[in-house]
């Protein structure tokens, strides 16, 4: 259902089936049997999240040995910024479950909600991005403290150290994961990072910068280009925060003004572990500065372009939501896959100019043909032989006209 984006593939599958006694779900995704819905959904519920993390893994490995995640190296590593995002929200009591994120309201009412924490692999001069195994953020029986996303990503690192013992990972995140405890974590998985400093988390480090800035201890790097000044700062070995054990974190820097109106349109901080000299500083923040295609490619596709990640297929008792937010973040690593490396594929989405088209081709196809494989479905989307109804027979035959 997530892969083809369209709730209601069980329903013409169905009918299908009657019709031919074979579905191109039997075919093409090997199922041989359709449950009933609330069936599915029971099963789902109580499936461990855990247990779809091989898929996740799977597809990786395979990326990896057709040598797709080569196309995402950056010096040598992987660029994986993390995020939190909200799949389910809802204020009627009836659809919660113990698991649910719990909002009190000044009026007096609740809003119930499911949340994650998703890493995605990405490069800066790649528009594709592939989403790891997620984390969910979500209450426990007996817990008075609500989770939250940085307790999630805590549990989700060593997870992925787990799950892709081979990845080399440049952690990323936002000011709220510029923690040194966080830090501490990331290397100790033998993880780099990349994350953004504020002055809502970080007043330490930020005021050894301007105190360097000061005596003139800050490196600078600007020229001006299409209108605008780009002023890049970097400096080694500040102090994570004040007082007790710190880590020693390199800072790097980017302001943007417009040389027409000299308004800053762009500025933002960073502190890393990775080696920061005047040779690299312009790719370490275009490579810093791509942690948004987590937010862009990632949860805003899949919220917004038809695969309606924030629909509530089911909310359950117990791992529903969450399993269907997984089987849907699945969908999306499999499409960003072939994207890469899928020449059939590439070669049908070229053709049919729109993604809406794209899909609605292969929709209406698997409606009405049955197909041995996912490469016939493709083929015949390529070259669709000209067919006529003969009235006679019933029969769609040739067009030899």
């Amino acid at each position: 259902m997530m892969y083809f984006q369209d709730p209601s593939l069980d329903h013409f599958q169905r009918r299908l089936k009657e019709e031919t006694n074979k579905s191109n779900l039997e075919t093409i995704f090997k199922i041989q049997n359709i449950p009933q819905q609330k069936r599915m959904r029971t099963f789902i519920d109580k499936i461990k999240p855990e247990y779809f993390y091989h898929a996740f893994t799977d597809v990786i490995k395979q990326a990896k040995a057709c040598k797709i995640l080569n196309k995402f190296e950056f010096n040598g590593k992987l660029l994986c910024p993390l995020d939190g995002t909200q799949y389910f929200n809802t204020n009627c009591d009836g659809v919660s479950c113990k698991h649910c994120l719990i909002k009190n309201h000044r009026n007096g009412t609740r809003t119930y909600s499911h949340a994650v924490v998703v890493p995605m692999i990405v490069h800066p001069s790649l528009k594709q991005v592939l989403p790891l195994i997620a984390e969910e953020i979500r209450n426990e029986d007996g817990t008075k403290k609500q989770d939250c996303e940085i307790n999630a990503t805590k549990r989700l690192i060593p997870k992925l150290r787990e799950r892709y013992p081979d990845l080399e990972l440049v952690i990323m995140g936002d000011g709220l994961y510029a923690k040194q405890t966080l830090i501490d974590l990331i290397t100790e998985n033998r993880y780099d990072y990349m994350l953004v400093v504020s002055p809502d988390y970080n007043i330490g480090f930020l005021e050894e910068v301007e105190r360097r800035r000061d005596v003139d201890r800050i490196q600078v790097k600007e020229f001006c280009k299409a209108g605008k000044h780009y002023s890049y700062e970097w400096s080694s070995g500040i102090g994570f925060r004040k007082t007790g054990e710190t880590t020693d974190a390199n800072y790097i820097g980017l302001t943007i003004t417009d040389l027409n109106t000299e308004k800053i349109t762009y500025k933002n901080t960073w502190a890393t572990n990775l080696e920061v000299s005047e040779n690299n500083i312009v790719d370490l923040i275009a490579a810093a500065r791509s942690r948004w295609k987590v937010e862009n490619e990632g949860f805003n596709t899949l919220k917004n372009h038809d695969y309606e990640l924030e629909h509530n297929y089911g909310h359950g008792e117990e791992n529903l939501a969450f399993n269907f937010f997984q089987l849907t973040l699945l969908s999306h690593l499999y499409h960003q896959a072939h994207e890469l490396n899928d020449k059939l594929y590439l070669e049908v989405k070229e053709k049919k100019e729109t993604k809406k088209n794209f899909w609605d081709s292969i929709r209406s196809a698997i409606r009405n043909i049955l197909f041995d494989s996912w490469e016939g479905l493709f083929c015949y989307l390529l070259n669709p032989p000209r067919m006529k109804y003969d009235l006679r027979s019933q029969l769609l035959i040739p067009d030899t006209t």
